[in-house]
C-alpha cells in the first residue's frame, strides 16, 4: 500500500474526484480529547473527509485520524481495540458519550 502524503488530488476511473490524505486531514482541525460538545463536530468532519479520500486509502487515513485523538479519549480507544474501521470507531464514540 502506497502512502499518500502529497497534496495532489486524484480522479478514479469513473471520474470521481478524491483528495489526498494530507488534504483530508485539513478538514479535521481539532483534536478529540473527550469533550462531548466537540465530539459531534469531530465525527462530522471525519465523515466528510472519508468521503473525499479514495476507498483504497481509508485504512491509512484512519491511522492519521487516530492521531487526532488524545488524552482520556485515546486511553478509551486503546482499551477497546475494536476500532479498525471508521464505522466501528464512530459507533464506539457515540456509545461512550451517551
Amino acid at each position: 500500500m502506497e502512502a499518500d502524503h502529497g497534496s495532489e488530488s486524484s480522479e478514479s476511473s469513473d471520474g470521481t474526484q478524491y483528495c489526498s490524505v494530507t488534504e483530508a486531514m485539513k478538514l479535521i482541525p481539532h483534536y478529540l480529547d473527550g469533550n462531548k460538545q466537540k465530539l459531534r463536530e469531530f465525527i462530522e468532519n471525519v465523515d466528510v473527509a472519508f468521503e473525499l479520500v479514495h476507498p483504497s486509502k481509508h485504512e491509512v487515513f484512519l491511522k492519521f485520524v487516530k492521531t487526532k485523538i488524545t488524552g482520556n479519549a485515546r486511553s478509551k480507544l486503546m482499551v477497546r481495540d475494536l476500532t479498525h474501521t471508521w464505522a466501528l470507531e464512530k459507533i464506539f464514540w457515540k456509545k461512550t458519550t451517551q
